[in-house]
């Protein structure tokens, strides 16, 4: 069981800390004009290592081999929805889909490690 710190509330906020962060840097270097990106394009990796230290505090070892495997038969499974629909994988296409399902599926995840740690607080 764990026991609630200052620590811990800090990775319950982190994925709005880190798209805020993601935003300003995104609006600074005006990524969104020259390379398409976009806030949430930026925070995935961040997103990901707060995945890992959340499980790691919730469960006492780490969920992210799990996740890593999933995010694995997510791209399988969109090459195979992209082959099948359009005929054709266009790596553009397939990369910005598999990334921004990647950080919806981080994000989604985050949320539940959070609910999840608050659960075994009480």
């Amino acid at each position: 069981m764990t026991t609630f710190s200052p620590i811990l509330l800090l990775w319950y906020i982190f994925p709005l800390l880190v798209l805020l962060v993601a935003q300003v840097i995104v609006k600074l270097l005006s990524l969104t004009k020259r390379f398409q990106m976009k806030a949430p394009d930026l925070a995935v990796p961040f997103l990901l290592y707060g995945i890992h230290k959340l499980s790691a505090a919730t469960f006492g070892t780490t969920i992210f081999p799990y996740f890593l495997i999933s995010l694995l038969s997510l791209g399988i499974g969109l090459a195979f929805f992209h082959a099948y629909f359009y005929a054709e994988i266009k790596y553009g296409r397939f990369f910005k889909m598999y990334w921004r399902s990647v950080y919806l599926l981080s994000l989604l995840l985050h949320a539940i490690l959070v609910i999840l740690n608050i659960i075994s607080l009480v």
